[in-house]
């Protein structure tokens, strides 16, 4: 039976929830993808809970984590005030991060603002390295972003943009469906708008985190699935090539499935 503890950090009117999964002396800490939870790295918890203790988060705006529905954005100096206070009040001096999917911006920056508690840098089909023109379109400028907004009630212009989209096949088919599936109820196109709205500036300077890594000679890991059509190895090229001495695991897995596949790869790894 999964022995779990509940925590959270309020700070002003933010609240940040996590999950404790004790197991070995090591600490990692968890950044979930779009539209999951803390819960989806219970599979990787079965894998190293011989050696880890995790932390998993619900992260702005998904699971039971409270954040302000406005334009104020998320940067990295609220989420130093976060980490600074989470890390006190469990007495972490060292750990792992891993982070998958958008959870890698959240890795990233965490590993930039604490570069010699870092013990592995572990990045998951990871967000944040390079940035989608639609991303930037959809949350920058004002009136675009006034547009998206109109999207959560009434949708009519994001199912008009993927008929057109997939009728001149500037997208994969792939791409669409998975974005069809993130904005099919009224629920998920809010929680896609305050993650992409609140979240737009909230990115990681590639070449300090770069400088950093090296510096401290922090292991890093990349996981990509051969089969992922949402985030692939050319997506990371402009972090992997600032890193000569980080990995490269390639799976045989898609972007949905991929936590899977790198708990069997860690649980293989572990083994003695």
């Amino acid at each position: 039976m999964l022995n779990e503890t509940h925590r959270n950090i309020t700070i002003n009117h933010s609240s940040l929830n996590y999950t404790i999964w004790n197991g070995g002396e090591n600490v990692m800490l968890c950044f979930h993808g779009f539209g999951l939870d803390h819960s989806s790295f219970t599979i990787v918890w079965e894998s190293l809970k011989e050696t880890h203790t995790i932390y998993s988060f619900d992260l702005p705006y998904h699971g039971v984590s409270k954040f302000p529905k406005n334009e104020q954005t998320l940067k990295a100096k609220d989420w130093l005030e976060f980490m600074e206070k989470f890390l006190a009040d469990e007495h972490i001096n060292r750990f792992e991060v891993m982070g998958y999917s958008m959870g890698g911006k959240y890795a990233m920056i965490t590993a930039e603002l604490f570069p010699d508690k870092i013990k592995h840098l572990h990045l998951i089909a990871p967000d944040g390295i390079t940035t989608h023109f639609s991303y930037r379109f959809s949350t920058y400028p004002f009136l675009f972003r006034k547009l998206f907004k109109t999207q959560i009630e009434n949708p009519w212009f994001f199912k008009a943009l993927v008929k057109t989209l997939r009728t001149l096949r500037i997208m994969n088919n792939y791409s669409l469906r998975f974005a069809e599936s993130q904005m099919d109820t009224g629920f998920k196109r809010s929680q896609v708008y305050h993650s992409w709205v609140n979240l737009r500036h909230f990115l990681p300077n590639l070449k300090s985190l770069a400088a950093q890594i090296n510096k401290h000679q922090t292991p890093t890991t990349f996981y990509i699935g051969n089969h992922d059509k949402v985030i692939d190895s050319k997506t990371i090229e402009p972090l992997h090539q600032l890193l000569p001495d980080s990995e490269l695991v390639l799976l045989e897995s898609g972007h949905s499935n991929l936590l899977t596949s790198v708990a069997k790869h860690l649980e293989s790894k572990n083994k003695p």
